[in-house]
C-alpha cells in the first residue's frame, strides 16, 4: 500500500500549506516594534535617494545590498511602517513554502515534498526572519532556489537547469554574504558530479564566481569591528549550540536579551532524530541519497563556518547560518516521509509542525519570547518637558530614538543637561543602581520583561557621559540618549 498522493492531490495540500505560511506570517506580522537592526534599515539605510541608500550600506552596514535595493522601492511604495516594512520579507518567507516543496519532490517524492514545505511553513526560526526587516528571509528564499536548481541539475544536466542554478546562485550572493558557503558546496559538487560536460559547467560556476568577486571591494570598505564585534563576546560552542536551539524553537535567547530557552527545542529535537533514524533504518536507496544531500549541503554550511571561526574569521550567529535551514528540513521531511515508514513517519512530522504552529501562537501570546515592546516604552515616555536622559540597553538605544521620532540625540562623551533621568532595564535587577546624587525616584513601570525607573532633580544639572555609563540596567552594554522640549541637542 502507497500514501503517495496524486499530483492533484498534492498541489492541493501545498496549496493549504503556502496559506497556512502565510497566515502565520502576516496575521501578527505588525504585533511587535522594530528591534535594532530593523530601526537600522528603516531609519539610516533607506532614508533619501537611491545613490544614498547605496551609500549607507556601504558605510554602516556589513551585508551586500541586494534587499537594500528591493526594501528601498518597497519602503517607497508602502511606507515604512512595521507592518508595511515586513511586508516584504513575509513574502519571501511564504515563497520558500513553494520552493521546498519542489526540493523534496526533486529528492525523493511529492511526500516529502509536502513534508518538507509543512517545516517550512511553520518553522519558528524561519517565520521570525520573515518578520524582520532585513535580508535573512531573501537570502533563505535565493538558498532555497539555489538548492533546488542544483539538484535538478544534478538529475536532469539540462543547460536551463544549471543557468538557473548560476542565476539564483549569484542572487544569494548578492543577498548576505554567507550564502557563500552553500553556493561553494553546490558549485564543487557540479564540478565533480558533471565533469564529463565540464564546458558546461565550467562557465556557470565561474559566472557565479565573478560575482563573488566583485562583492570583495565591498567587503573590503564594510570591515568594521563596531558591527561584527558583538558576535565574539560569547564562546564559539555556546553560539554553534544556540544555532540549534534556534533553528528547532526559533529565537528565544540572546538575540531578545534573554536566557536561552533550550525547553521549547526538546520535543523538535527527539523528532528530528526519529526522522533521520527513519531514513537511515528505513529508507530506500533513492530517499537515502537525497537526505544525504540536504545534510551535505546543511552541515557543510555549518562546518565551514566553523572552519573559518577557528582561522579568525569568526561570524557565527545563529541568522547568518540560516542558509543550513532549509537543507537540513528538506533531510529532516525525506525521514518524516519515507516509504518504509508508513503511516509512522507522517504522524510524527504532524506532531512537529502542530508543535511549532503551537509554538508560534504562543510567541504572538507571550512579550517574553518577542523583541522588546519599545513602542510601550517611548508612548510611556512621552514627549520631554525638561532635559533628560535615557540609559538603557545598547541595542535598545536606536529604536527608542526612532519611536521617539528622533528628537533627541546617541551620547557618546562630554557633558548633557539633565533633568529627568530615565532608565529601561531588566525586571529582574530591581532598582538600578549607580544613579548620580541629586535624584529621586518618582515612578516605576513594568514592561513584561524591561522596568521604566524615572528620577527627577530640582535643578538641571550637568552631567558627564561616564557617570550616566555606570548605571546598572542589568544588560551587558548599555547606552544613553539625551533630549530637550526644545529639541536643542545637548
Amino acid at each position: 500500500m502507497t500514501l503517495a498522493p496524486s499530483r492533484n492531490g498534492a498541489l492541493w495540500v501545498l496549496g493549504g500549506l503556502v496559506a497556512l505560511g502565510f497566515a502565520i506570517r502576516f496575521a501578527s506580522l505588525g504585533l511587535q516594534s522594530y528591534h535594532h537592526d530593523e530601526v537600522i534599515t528603516v531609519a539610516r539605510v533607506i532614508p533619501g535617494s537611491f545613490t544614498d541608500m547605496l551609500g549607507e550600506v556601504k558605510r554602516s552596514e556589513s551585508n551586500p545590498p541586494l534587499y537594500y535595493v528591493l526594501v528601498w522601492g518597497w519602503a517607497k511604495a508602502f511606507g515604512t511602517g512595521e507592518t508595511a516594512m515586513r511586508s516584504l520579507s513575509a513574502i519571501f518567507g511564504v515563497a520558500t513554502v513553494p520552493i521546498a516543496y519542489l526540493i523534496g519532490a526533486e529528492l525523493s517524492s511529492r511526500r516529502a515534498g509536502l513534508v518538507a514545505a509543512g517545516i517550512v511553513a511553520v518553522n519558528p526560526m524561519l517565520i521570525w526572519y520573515s518578520q524582520e526587516a532585513r535580508s535573512y528571509a531573501l537570502l533563505v528564499f535565493l538558498c532555497a532556489a539555489s538548492l533546488f536548481f542544483f539538484v535538478r541539475t544534478l538529475r536532469t544536466r539540462h543547460p536551463a537547469d544549471l543557468t538557473l542554478w548560476a542565476l539564483s546562485s549569484a542572487l544569494a550572493l548578492c543577498s548576505h554574504y554567507f550564502a557563500v558557503f552553500a553556493v561553494g558546496i553546490e558549485a564543487l559538487w557540479l564540478l565533480v558530479a558533471l565533469r564529463d560536460r565540464w564546458r558546461e559547467v565550467l562557465p556557470a560556476v565561474l559566472g557565479v564566481g565573478l560575482v563573488g568577486l566583485a562583492l570583495v571591494p565591498l567587503i573590503v570598505a564594510q570591515v568594521n569591528p563596531a558591527h561584527i564585534g558583538w558576535i565574539g563576546g560569547s564562546p564559539l560552542s555556546s553560539r554553534t549550540f544556540q544555532t540549534g536551539v534556534s533553528f528547532l524553537a526559533g529565537e528565544t535567547g540572546h538575540v531578545i536579551a534573554e536566557p536561552p530557552r533550550e525547553r521549547y527545542a526538546l520535543l523538535p529535537a527527539i523528532l528530528v532524530g526519529c526522522a533521520l533514524l527513519l531514513v537511515g533504518l528505513r529508507g530506500s536507496r533513492i530517499e537515502k541519497r537525497g537526505a544525504a544531500i540536504g545534510l551535505a549541503v546543511g552541515l557543510g554550511v555549518v562546518v565551514l563556518a566553523l572552519f573559518a571561526a577557528l582561522v579568525g574569521k569568526d561570524y557565527i550567529a545563529e541568522r547568518n547560518l540560516l542558509p543550513a535551514l532549509v537543507p537540513l528540513g528538506t533531510a529532516v521531511s525525506i525521514g518524516f516521509a519515507t516509504e518504509g515508514a508508513r503511516r509512522l513517519g507522517l504522524l510524527l512530522a504532524l506532531l512537529l509542525c502542530a508543535y511549532w504552529v503551537a509554538f508560534d501562537v504562543h510567541v504572538t501570546q507571550t512579550p517574553n519570547l518577542q523583541r522588546p515592546d519599545y513602542r510601550a516604552i517611548t508612548d510611556e515616555l512621552g514627549p520631554p518637558k525638561v532635559p533628560r536622559a535615557v540609559v538603557t540597553w545598547k541595542l535598545a538605544a536606536d529604536p527608542v530614538r526612532f519611536y521617539l521620532r528622533d528628537h533627541s540625540l546617541r551620547i557618546y562623551s562630554g557633558k548633557t543637561p539633565v533633568r529627568q533621568l530615565d532608565v529601561i532595564g531588566k525586571s529582574t535587577i530591581g532598582r538600578p543602581s549607580g544613579i548620580p546624587t541629586g535624584f529621586r525616584p518618582v515612578a516605576r513601570v513594568r514592561f513584561e520583561r524591561l522596568t521604566l525607573t524615572r528620577y527627577m532633580s530640582s535643578r538641571t544639572r550637568q552631567i558627564p557621559f561616564y557617570v550616566l555609563r555606570r548605571i546598572r540596567t542589568g544588560f551587558g552594554t548599555d547606552a544613553v540618549v539625551a533630549d530637550s522640549p526644545a529639541g536643542a541637542r545637548p
